[in-house]
């Protein structure tokens, strides 16, 4: 059997993908940068020692007061399990004051060459 993350041989994973929104919950204004955004990830992160990629994007939603877009992040992870994910989704949630982070999940082959 090959050991997990041997050089160029797939091995099965999760892919985890956090979407989260950069416009705060109360006021729908960006209040922080997406190096703001860049600094609370690395920081949560590092404590945990958890290995991501980070994206920048922009999106679109309806919610309650109608349609909105928004600078949006997406963080993705490879190698947590679901309880850490979901940890690591609500700590970013909370620090960016923001309706939700939506969480995706994918069976994925990986390898490195």
């Amino acid at each position: 059997m090959r050991q997990l993350g041997e050089k160029g041989h797939f091995n099965a994973g999760i892919k985890y993908e956090l979407y989260i929104g950069i416009k705060d919950k109360d006021s729908y204004l960006e209040v922080l940068s997406v190096d703001d955004f860049r600094d609370i990830l690395n920081e949560i992160c590092s404590e945990k020692q958890i290995s991501f990629t980070m994206l920048t994007q922009h999106g679109g939603y309806t919610h309650g007061k109608g349609y909105i877009t928004e600078t949006s992040l997406r963080v993705v992870v490879i190698g947590l399990d679901e309880e850490e994910v979901t940890l690591l989704g609500e700590r970013l949630k909370k620090k960016v004051n923001t309706d939700a982070v939506m969480i995706t999940k994918t069976e994925i082959e990986y390898c490195y060459t």
